[in-house]
């Protein structure tokens, strides 16, 4: 079976994008984080894993034009900061999450040629 240097592209490109996901939520969502005896119980772990990565898609989609580096990682802490008993100053957490936005960006205008 032949494969065109396209598909083979296409191919590449699709895995990177899946594995990045993965990784995303191995390291953000938790998903590898499990203690469980029983495959009902992984199963329950990884859907609520899904789930909670669907709603931080359904976020970064939502602000892409007003927050376009919005990660995982800074959905996360605003909904910590914004739901745990910590009370944060909710300045603080946008000013900590506008500071890295400003690193990201430099990081990614140092590596574009």
């Amino acid at each position: 079976m032949q494969h065109s240097l396209q598909a083979l592209l296409e191919m590449q490109a699709q895995r990177y994008f899946v594995e990045r996901t993965l990784q995303e939520v191995k390291s953000d969502i938790g998903a590898s984080e499990y203690q469980i005896r029983g495959w009902l119980a992984w199963h329950h772990h990884m859907a609520l894993c899904m789930q909670a990565q669907q709603f931080i898609l359904e976020e970064k989609i939502k602000f892409k034009e007003t927050i376009p580096l919005l990660s995982a990682f800074d959905v996360r802490q605003i909904m910590i900061r914004t739901y745990s008993n910590k009370h944060d100053d909710e300045q603080q957490v946008w000013l900590q999450m506008e500071y890295r936005h400003k690193q990201r960006a430099y990081d990614i205008k140092q590596r574009s040629p």
